[in-house]
């Protein structure tokens, strides 16, 4: 499921944002998002220098996938329980997914 999931958050992220952020769905391995680099750098790894995520998103997989297709399908999943966020909202604040 790991591969799926970075190529997605490949697409997804095309901008920096400034920070780390790791997803995690549900029944799979994490994904981090490096958004320090220009363009963010995907792997399934913790990227060189960071001592964690800045920020970590939770939910299934599916629902993971969806909201990493719109800044819209984000909302959504938050408003309605499906996609928890942890960690430095800041970061959230400077996201802008590419099918969004």
């Amino acid at each position: 499921m790991t591969a799926p999931m970075i190529e997605t958050a490949g697409k997804a992220f095309r901008t920096p944002f400034g920070g780390v952020l790791e997803l995690r769905p549900e029944g799979g391995d994490p994904v981090f998002v490096d958004g320090r680099a220009n363009p963010p750098a995907v792997a399934a790894t913790l990227p060189a220098g960071a001592k964690g995520a800045d920020c970590i998103w939770r939910c299934p997989a599916d629902i993971m996938r969806r909201a990493l297709t719109s800044n819209r399908a984000v909302e959504n999943a938050v408003i309605n329980g499906r996609l928890a966020i942890a960690g430095d909202m800041s970061v959230m604040a400077r996201l802008d997914l590419a099918g969004g």
